[in-house]
């Protein structure tokens, strides 16, 4: 198993471990009628931790950015995308005024 798959498992993990304590924490709360205010800090970590684990296995599941290359034959997107059929000239702008051009 690779890094990158190893460490997006371990952050799942801990990440649904996180979840069903945070549960398990709010029916004690319910339990004991407290009002919920936050998260412990033990399970804010644990949640921190998945997180980064899920991130960083991501990453290295991705692998490097590679560089775009545009070919000088091709078409470019502004060309490709014209469609001429679809130009309507006659358009109810026409019937507004135009401004009055002010010189000082």
């Amino acid at each position: 198993m690779k890094f990158g798959s190893a460490a997006t498992f371990v952050g799942l993990f801990v990440l649904l471990r996180c979840a069903w304590a945070v549960s398990q924490y709010r029916d004690m709360l319910k339990l004991t009628q407290q009002e919920f205010i936050g998260l412990p800090q033990h399970l804010q970590l644990e949640l921190l931790i998945g997180t980064v684990c899920c991130l960083l296995g991501g990453f290295v599941i991705a692998g490097g950015v590679k560089p775009i290359v545009i070919s000088r034959g091709a078409p470019s997107v502004d060309t490709g995308s014209c469609r001429p059929g679809f130009i309507q000239v006659n358009h109810r702008g026409k019937a507004l005024p135009l401004p009055a051009l002010v010189t000082s």
